[in-house]
């Protein structure tokens, strides 16, 4: 069933000429056509317009009677129901349960008026089907046949199939008859995956290039061949173009290649061969050149790669290196900040110690008349780390203690106490602690030195500390 073909209609006694069957939506014939309704078809005339597109048909018989009738007929030809590939279907058909057992299906329609198929499906099941036949239908898309493995015989003329398609899995099939489609092109993959193939035909469909079926050339099982009715057909010296570049076959267009046909061929076209060889060896050198040339870059970049990957190596294993060494200073350093924090820590105990054995020295000596007597077994058993009471100096009070009457006594009495020794040995045991008071203090400033030399130290470490830390951060990212 083609489409946009018109139909010539001659008088009542005359013939109709239509190289093929009109189909929906195609011109009509007459000045009345039907429109299809569910429930009827009602006539309709054609204006003088539609005439005109339809390059205005002869009528050389005035019965409208006749043209409709006529028409009815082309239409109810046309005007059929779609009918469906059912699991049913294929058992009542081949009159078996299992369809896995089935190797042989026959779904062509062949009387007129039937419903026709229009998809290929449910068809899995058939895993050994070897022969199919699906002709004189409405396909359009050959689809749904990856499980039929086995298949040997395809036949599907007579569709409205437009691309060879959905057959790349069957490598055993050996006939393939797509006569009598809208095909306009030979896939590629043809020739590679259908390498069994033995007869193709394709006859009365829309090739138009020598080009594409020259694609067949690696086929060298295929020995029957038929492109008659297309196009291509229509090109001086096809016939012997075929013969020459497929030297497999033995029929072509249902007619035997004879040996004066293949003498000829290869007269006529074995110099163009020659010449395209030729041409096509320039074009593979050409080719091979700009290989090798993107091959050599490639090479080149990949040992350019290769180095810098090494060096990006040997940069990682000196960076582990000199973090490794960065984590030990580091370590190094937070153990010498922690002594250092410790004796710190020491030493501002003895200062507070110091600073408040000293303020309660002073306010002893406001408040007592003679000095302190040391307790050298206090002195003997008190350790650096131990503090001292708060609100008691570490001396021993005078033993000697006054009354107030014996404060309040008279000139001659004081006068007295001053001529005493005793009064002499408290003044030197004075000038004692007035010098060891000296030297407290002394050795006090020289802690407080020490204490700030300390805090800088610390300070200094706590600086180079956070220094390596940021340094150690930024190797890191530099890593990542």
């Amino acid at each position: 069933m083609k489409k946009g073909v018109t139909q010539r209609i001659l008088p009542r006694t005359g013939t109709k000429t239509s190289s093929r069957t009109q189909s929906l939506g195609s011109p009509l014939s007459g000045p009345y056509i039907l429109t299809p309704s569910p429930s009827r078809l009602l006539p309709r005339r054609i204006t003088n317009s539609e005439l005109d597109s339809n390059h205005l048909l002869d009528i050389c018989d005035g019965n409208e009677d006749w043209l409709l009738a006529e028409t009815v007929t082309n239409q109810d030809e046309r005007i059929q129901g779609i009918r469906y590939i059912t699991v049913d279907l294929i058992s009542k058909l081949t009159k078996q349960d299992n369809l896995a057992f089935v190797r042989s299906l026959n779904l062509a329609i062949t009387k007129s008026g039937e419903k026709k198929f229009k998809f290929i499906e449910n068809l899995e099941k058939c895993e050994r089907l070897q022969v199919l036949n699906i002709s004189h239908n409405v396909i359009e898309k050959i689809e749904k046949l990856e499980k039929l493995n086995k298949l040997r015989e395809l036949h599907l003329c007579n569709n409205r199939i437009s691309k060879i398609e959905g057959l790349e899995h069957m490598a055993n099939l050996q006939l393939l008859n797509l006569s009598s489609n809208n095909i306009e092109h030979v896939p590629m993959w043809l020739p590679k995956k259908l390498r069994s193939l033995r007869t193709l035909n394709l006859q009365q469909n829309k090739i138009s290039s020598l080009q594409d079926v020259s694609r067949l050339k690696p086929l060298k099982n295929l020995i029957e061949l038929s492109v008659a009715e297309n196009p291509v057909s229509n090109l001086p010296h096809y016939r012997l173009f075929l013969v020459f570049h497929l030297r497999s076959l033995e029929t072509l267009d249902e007619q035997p290649i004879s040996q004066e046909e293949r003498d000829q061929a290869h007269q006529r076209f074995h110099m163009e061969e020659i010449e395209r060889l030729e041409q096509d060896l320039e074009f593979c050198m050409a080719e091979m050149d700009r290989l090798q040339r993107e091959k050599a870059a490639a090479v080149e970049e990949l040992e350019r790669q290769e180095r810098l990957l090494e060096l990006q190596h040997l940069k990682s294993l000196q960076d582990q290196q000199y973090q490794t060494q960065q984590k030990q200073e580091l370590d190094t350093k937070t153990e010498l900040l922690k002594q250092k924090t410790l004796e710190l820590t020491r030493a501002c105990q003895k200062q507070y110690e110091l600073e408040q054995e000293l303020a309660f020295q002073k306010i002893d000596a406001k408040f007592e008349p003679y000095p302190y007597y040391p307790d050298h077994e206090l002195e003997a058993s008190s350790s650096p780390g131990e503090s001292a009471y708060i609100g008691k100096a570490q001396h021993k009070r005078n033993l000697v203690v006054l009354d107030g009457t014996q404060i309040h006594q008279g000139a001659s009495a004081v006068h007295t106490e001053r001529d005493n020794p005793r009064q002499d040995l408290c003044t030197a045991s004075f000038l004692d602690w007035s010098l060891e008071h000296n030297k407290a203090e002394e050795h006090l400033q020289q802690l407080h030195r020490e204490i700030e030399e300390a805090e800088q130290q610390v300070l200094r470490a706590g600086e180079e500390l956070r220094l390596f830390e940021d340094t150690l951060s930024q190797k890191k990212n530099l890593l990542q």
